[in-house]
């Protein structure tokens, strides 16, 4: 069985899932999801285009169904992310 890919809501690009940040919403915000943590998620790649391009899309309220606010605390956490993806790999 082979490993399970999911699309990425910024540049719509299928990857492996463990190759993506996974969100989730709380409270109306996009935060990064905990492992492990249930619920409606979205998927972006290990890139600030893609947070840029799924902002410009509007990706963030489709994927959640509903309102979905992007604020300054996600970002730094992302950016975070991403650099800690670049000293995994």
């Amino acid at each position: 069985m082979g490993t399970p890919e999911r699309s990425c809501v910024g540049c719509r690009r299928k990857r492996a899932q463990n190759e993506l940040i996974r969100l989730h919403i709380d409270a109306g915000r996009v935060r990064l999801a905990a492992p492990g943590a249930g619920g409606r998620s979205a998927y972006l790649c290990p890139e600030p285009a893609c947070l840029t391009a799924a902002g410009k899309r509007r990706a963030f309220g489709r994927a959640f169904r509903g309102q979905a606010a992007v604020d300054d605390t996600f970002v730094a956490a992302f950016a975070t992310a991403c650099d800690e993806r670049k000293v995994v790999r």
